[in-house]
């Protein structure tokens, strides 16, 4: 169940997540409506098909269920779902905003978002940090399982405004200069043809480059903890001292020209950088 919008220029369009309760959800419809800045709204909702239909006074598995049954059931649940959608349209045509809908049926909400914001290439985004309820002056951080995952999974490409009760809560800025870069480093290491890389190798190179210039190696070894999580750096430091077995081992930048290795120090370096940003949006 998805309802497609127009291929225009969607970095203009602003997505706004909506749930069922259009009530719970107005004051965050009206916060994107005043805030659009001229862009375009389109109107997000993720369906959740229930997982029991109603049978004769009682409910039964869909899975388990008539197919029939189940089918019609499905139908009258995209109607609802199409009332709800139109009741948001209608408040965005009272503040003078012709706004567009999708409406995209999943299990799960969070999952849902995530899959139409890679679908349909959504640079804004707007959803609640937690329900209206839970507003405070003070209230700085995300309460919403929802607004956390999405907050920590979506692409680094869509910047997210979370709000709860018409205020803005909390923005997740798009980080676009990491990404041209990283994009950039990829279409170089498409271009060398290199091996594929793994996590260990770009970590064995950076601590080599580490040792080569010793104001980064304190950074490589930041880098090793936090892609080891529960580890700890005296851990890694085991494992670097083990008494290395040629016979057994083999120098991961054996037969690497200086252009190769310095491109995957650079790529260490990057992805390092990354990983402290990640750590930093969950704190």
């Amino acid at each position: 169940m998805e309802e497609t919008v127009s291929s225009g220029i969607l970095e203009e369009k602003i997505f706004v997540a909506v749930g069922k309760n259009v009530w719970k959800n107005t004051s965050n419809l009206l916060w994107a409506l005043e805030n659009s800045e001229g862009n375009r709204i389109c109107i997000l909702h993720i369906h959740q098909p229930s997982p029991t239909i109603p049978v004769l006074g009682t409910r039964f598995e869909a899975s388990t269920a008539d197919e029939e049954l189940v089918r019609a059931y499905r139908g009258k649940e995209t109607v609802k779902t199409d009332k709800i959608l139109q009741e948001y349209l209608s408040i965005c045509l009272k503040k003078g905003v012709q706004a567009e809908k999708l409406c995209f049926a999943m299990d799960s909400i969070e999952k849902g978002i995530l899959e139409m914001i890679q679908q349909h290439k959504i640079r804004k985004l707007v959803m609640g940090a937690a329900a209206d309820k839970h507003y405070s002056m003070k209230m700085e951080d995300l309460r919403s399982k929802k607004a956390s995952f999405v907050c920590e999974q979506a692409p680094a490409t869509c910047q997210i405004q979370f709000t709860c009760k018409g205020n803005l809560i909390h923005t997740r800025e798009a980080r676009m200069d990491e990404v041209r870069a990283l994009s950039a480093l990829l279409s170089e290491f498409q271009r060398l043809g290199l091996p594929q890389i793994s996590t260990n190798t770009l970590q064995e190179v950076a601590s080599l480059d580490g040792q080569n210039d010793k104001g980064s190696s304190s950074s490589c070894q930041s880098a090793g903890t936090l892609s080891h999580p529960g580890r700890s750096e005296d851990s890694i430091n085991e494992v670097q001292e083990e008494p290395n077995d040629s016979s057994s081992q083999v120098f991961p930048c054996s037969g690497m020209g200086l252009n190769m290795i310095n491109f995957l120090i650079n790529y260490t370096k990057l992805w390092q950088k990354l990983t402290v940003q990640n750590h930093e949006h969950r704190e």
